[in-house]
């Protein structure tokens, strides 16, 4: 079976190669998610987080989920990811709950526990401690998501008896899912979560697997395509190769992968980062995910750098070509 729900990923970019005013910039994003919201095929807008890049790469997920939620009033927001350990959990549950009721109850709360040690110490504290901050985070969140006051002990937070506002919209407040790679964080997520964040089919794979070992019962997944669906692969790819050199470089140099920089885009494709098919190869790469138990699969608005216009195209292209037939069937 095939995900049932797709989204549009953002993490608002601007690198210097290609860079626009930063005004501008997010006024054309936010165009393009305005066009998300009035596309059915499209059930949810999703931001992700860093810290201190040049390009721009969001700091501020939960200032942009309360944007988006602001001028939509259909899709679901959710931060894909936050960083949770970075943060205070009272400031982060506080934000949550105004993005939940901006939203009317469509915001999802997706955290992980980063990686990147500039920003853990810049923001005052260390990777070597994210594990533990993660662990109490999460239980201050789900206290402060009850609606009701409470009060917390731990090793990185005393909280004295309070109660956050405003109150959840729904029953437990915004669900809360979970990301990561490592097995520990794919027990996490099995032990604490409402559901996983994955990057690969095969992270899916391994969480539904925590899942049933810890008897944590099946979870919803969702995963992030490094798909580009264009009617011409070779054209994409003509025109996207000096953006996705730019965007895994990236992340190499933020210590995620520990591999040398690539210079050949197509190198890329050949390990496996990203997939260029038409509408039928799409729907034979969706079936796979669906086979690995994804449920949701959100799709890149634009990678860093590129026309927001062009990338629309695309997505038109996916909106109108693929994502009708996955919903009938054919």
């Amino acid at each position: 079976m095939a995900p049932s729900r797709f989204g549009v990923f953002y993490d608002f970019r601007n690198p210097a190669p290609w860079r626009e005013p930063w005004d501008v910039r997010y006024r054309k994003i936010l165009e393009q998610i305005d066009w998300v919201e009035s596309t059915p095929a499209f059930g949810e807008v999703s931001v992700s987080e860093h810290h201190f890049v040049d390009d721009g790469y969001t700091p501020s997920v939960l200032a942009l989920s309360a944007a988006i939620a602001a001028r939509t009033t259909r899709v679901g927001v959710s931060t894909n990811i936050l960083q949770l350990p970075l943060h205070h959990p009272l400031r982060v549950a506080e934000d949550a709950l105004t993005v939940d009721a901006l939203s009317a109850g469509r915001f999802r709360l997706g955290v992980a526990v980063g990686y990147r040690e500039l920003e853990f110490q810049a923001l005052g504290t260390s990777t070597r401690d994210r594990a533990s901050r993660m662990e109490e985070a999460l239980q201050i969140l789900r206290l402060a998501f009850s609606g009701e006051p409470f009060r917390f002990e731990g090793r990185h937070w005393s909280i004295p008896e309070l109660g956050v506002r405003p109150g959840p919209v729904r029953p437990g407040g915004p669900p809360i899912w979970l990301g990561g790679t490592a097995p520990a964080a794919l027990d996490r997520a099995a032990r604490t979560a409402d559901g996983f964040m994955a990057s690969v089919n095969a992270e899916v794979v391994a969480f539904h697997g925590a899942c049933e070992r810890l008897g944590a019962g099946r979870k919803p997944a969702s995963r992030t395509a490094w798909m580009v669906v264009d009617e011409d692969p070779e054209r994409a790819l003509a025109a996207l190769g000096e953006h996705m050199l730019y965007q895994v470089n990236q992340y190499i140099d933020y210590g995620f992968l520990k591999v040398p920089p690539y210079t050949d885009p197509r190198r890329l494709i050949q390990e496996g980062f990203y997939t260029f098919v038409d509408a039928e190869g799409a729907l034979a790469a969706l079936a796979e995910a669906g086979a690995a138990g994804v449920d949701e699969v959100h799709f890149f608005g634009m990678l860093p750098g590129e026309d927001v216009a062009a990338a629309t195209v695309r997505l038109e292209y996916l909106a109108a070509k693929v994502l009708p037939r996955l919903a009938s069937g054919r």
